[in-house]
């Protein structure tokens, strides 16, 4: 019968290292999630320009922890 052994430098982990993202990744979401911000703070100023009941049919329920909904998201 025949053995093999072997040392690890590191110890064993099953999870692979998640990746470092870029600088340029880093900065593009946040620009993104500036964007968004903006975009749910546009429609939360005009939101009282349309009647609740057309909303309600509409079945508009977008909030900021739900953005979902929202038209402009896919």
């Amino acid at each position: 019968m025949t053995t093999a052994t072997f040392t690890l430098r590191a110890p064993y982990s099953a999870a692979p290292a998640k990746p470092k993202r870029s600088l340029l990744t880093r900065f593009y979401d946040a620009m993104i999630e500036a964007r968004m911000r903006q975009a749910m703070r546009e429609i939360a100023m005009h939101r009282h320009l349309i009647p609740a009941d057309i909303l309600k049919e509409a079945g508009y329920q977008a909030t900021v922890t739900k953005d979902g909904s929202l038209p402009f998201t896919r």
